[in-house]
């Protein structure tokens, strides 16, 4: 089970963001929110709401009880930019069987190439 520390690291690595960034989010210093990720200090319960709206997850994802970063999610807030979840299953339910599995099969690639 992957800990707190190492998850919000992730995520914020992945959207390309630096810890003065989350910090100011949060209102604490960038040395408080690094210490966060670095485990020396447990990240308080206001802070994981607070990083799980921001990250669109769910606080079980953060604190690693759950590997799912989602449960339950509005389908109309923003995906990224101006689209939606609910745009993303629109596209999706237009596509025949053959598309859906090479869009799998691409984004498994995609996963895999962003964990190296």
């Amino acid at each position: 089970m992957t800990g707190i520390s190492a998850r919000i690291k992730k995520l914020r690595t992945e959207r390309n963001l630096n810890q003065a960034q989350i910090a100011s989010y949060l209102g604490i210093t960038q040395q408080s929110y690094s210490h966060y990720e670095q485990n020396q200090r447990e990240l308080p319960t206001r802070h994981v709401v607070k990083i799980a709206q921001f990250y669109h997850v769910s606080s079980d994802y953060l604190l690693g009880v759950s590997t799912c970063r989602f449960t339950n999610f509005d389908l109309n807030a923003d995906f990224i930019q101006d689209i939606s979840f609910q745009h993303l299953i629109t596209i999706l339910n237009k596509l025949n069987n053959k598309k859906r599995l090479e869009l799998v099969h691409f984004l498994s690639y995609l996963d895999s190439a962003n964990q190296k």
